[in-house]
């Protein structure tokens, strides 16, 4: 399957069935490498269903570079949050500010140098891995490295851009990860795993690491109408310049009271009294399974001090909670603070 004549073949076909076939998605409704990178961007590791509104929403907070680049990380934080994966939000303002500094806000002139280049994310490692019946982890190195050559040979030094996507709509719609929809697939009539009755052998990734159920606790502490927040750092290890509720894994043997007491001492600084179950909330970050269980606090004594990952405290109004960026669990937390 790697003689150019078959080459030929994947790229036309390909091509003809993108054009008949492909979706239309917000970003490609016209040739702006702005919208286009901020798109894939949020697409690295989320669904297209989940980033579209995101996307429209985003394009209407900075439409442009510049409107980007000038932005403070915290509104780019904010407009961000659901996503996850926020060092992708980090780096599109880091980006920005460079075009901005050192090409006077436009796109560099190569961007059609870089538009032919190969692409090989997790939709098009599945295809080729696939229609070549490559074996091996594709995360590992020489795997990884043949993926490449091939994904290199394959994009036509005309419409590189088209057979891009298209490769990768392929890949999103017809080569899913189960139940691939081979019946339809432009390139199953050269699909060597197909072929071989194999198509979900590949890729040969590796199992899932089990997942951990972690309990967790929040203290949604309240004087006076208000709610504490603490501001992660810079350093802290994920969510870094995001607002949290003070909170903390709940050990083993330890009750729920004294370690939202802990937890409030040593992040906060105050004494507080828990008040009850406000509301339990689960979600998943990466293997881990997390119940976090939120309890109103009252105040007892002392004043507000930093502590552990949080650089910065700060009463807040319900609703000016909803003006920060806060990682979605706390944001659901925020929520029902809110709505109560």
């Amino acid at each position: 399957m790697s003689a150019p004549e078959n080459r030929e073949w994947v790229r036309l076909s390909l091509l003809e069935w993108y054009r008949a076939h492909r979706r239309e998605l917000p970003w490609r409704k016209d040739s702006d490498p702005y919208a286009v990178w901020v798109s894939e961007m949020m697409l690295q590791q989320t669904q297209v269903a989940t980033v579209i509104p995101f996307f429209e929403r985003w394009l209407k907070l900075f439409p442009d570079v510049n409107t980007l680049a000038a932005a403070d990380e915290a509104d780019v934080l904010h407009a961000w949050q659901g996503l996850g994966y926020y060092s992708r939000a980090r780096n599109l303002l880091k980006g920005a500010r460079a075009v901005v500094e050192q090409h006077g806000g436009q796109v560099p002139a190569d961007i059609e140098a870089l538009r032919a280049q190969a692409i090989v994310d997790g939709n098009v490692i599945r295809v080729l891995s696939r229609v070549y019946a490559l074996a091996g982890d594709p995360g590992k190195a020489a795997p990884k490295r043949r993926l490449w050559e091939l994904a290199e040979a394959l994009v036509p030094s005309t419409t590189p851009g088209d057979f891009n996507q298209a490769l990768m709509e392929l890949g999103a719609t017809r080569c899913t990860p189960k139940r691939p929809a081979c019946g339809s697939c432009p390139l199953s009539g050269e699909c060597l795993a197909l072929g071989r009755n194999e198509v979900e052998r590949f890729p040969e990734t590796p199992p899932r690491a089990k997942t951990t159920s972690v309990h967790m606790l929040a203290a949604v502490i309240e004087r006076e109408g208000r709610y504490l927040m603490g501001k992660l750092s810079d350093q802290a290890p994920r969510w870094s310049g995001m607002w949290q509720f003070p909170n903390a894994e709940l050990e083993a043997g330890q009750s729920s009271e004294s370690s939202l007491k802990a937890t409030a001492t040593r992040q906060t600084g105050l004494q507080v009294a828990p008040r009850g179950l406000l509301s339990v909330v689960r979600h998943n970050v990466t293997r881990y399974r997390i119940t976090l269980d939120a309890y109103r606090c009252e105040v007892e004594s002392g004043e507000p001090v930093p502590g552990g990952d949080f650089s910065e405290l700060r009463w807040m109004t319900a609703e000016e909670t909803a003006g920060v960026a806060l990682p979605k669990a706390h944001a659901q937390i925020a929520r029902v603070v809110r709505e109560a």
